[in-house]
């Protein structure tokens, strides 16, 4: 009998097969908690560096919108949410479009219940991962959300400049721009 005892059992051979894949997919698992560990760790770590609330005035945050506005001269933000009700400025919408590569999204919302403004800075290629209409809209402050929405294109489409301005809110404002 040239077989030896292994090679005339089979029910051994797919034995040690399972037993082989056990401490591959432990492997598996222990990489990928690794993974996610790591990508949370990062999420943190960039918006510790990407986001700022601090307590400031009604009238420093009004300069803090100033100096926005004065980045764009003559320029009027894309969509203004004014009283509640979202609307298109026709300047921007008959704009011609704009061959410009947008690097970075910047949100500054300031509240002034709570004395504070924060700041938001996104990487353009974040936003460029959105599918569908940015939708704006809050409803408890009751702002209609049919007719306000903005897709990615249409901000690339239109620019560098002030993409979103919520002036006249009775609660605080918020600026969007893209540079």
């Amino acid at each position: 009998d040239l077989m030896s005892d292994h090679d005339a059992n089979p029910g051994n051979r797919s034995a040690g097969k399972k037993k082989s894949w056990i401490p591959i997919a432990i492997g598996v698992v222990i990489l990928l908690a690794f993974v996610a560990i790591g990508i949370i760790g990062f999420g943190i770590s960039y918006l510790r560096q990407n986001v700022a609330v601090i307590e400031t005035t009604g009238v420093d945050a009004d300069r803090q919108f100033q100096e926005v506005y004065a980045q764009f001269p003559n320029q009027q933000p894309l969509l203004t949410i004014v009283d509640g009700k979202p609307q298109y400025v026709a300047e921007r919408t008959s704009r011609a479009t704009s061959d410009a590569k947008l690097n970075t999204m910047h949100i500054l919302a300031y509240d002034d219940q709570k004395g504070q403004t924060a700041t938001v800075t996104l990487p353009f290629w974040i936003v460029r991962m959105k599918t569908g209409p940015f939708r704006i809209s809050a409803y408890q402050r009751g702002w209609d959300d049919r007719g306000a929405s903005l897709r990615v294109d249409d901000i690339e489409k239109y620019g560098p400049g002030i993409v979103v301005d919520t002036s006249g809110q009775a609660h605080g404002r918020v600026l969007i721009w893209v540079d």
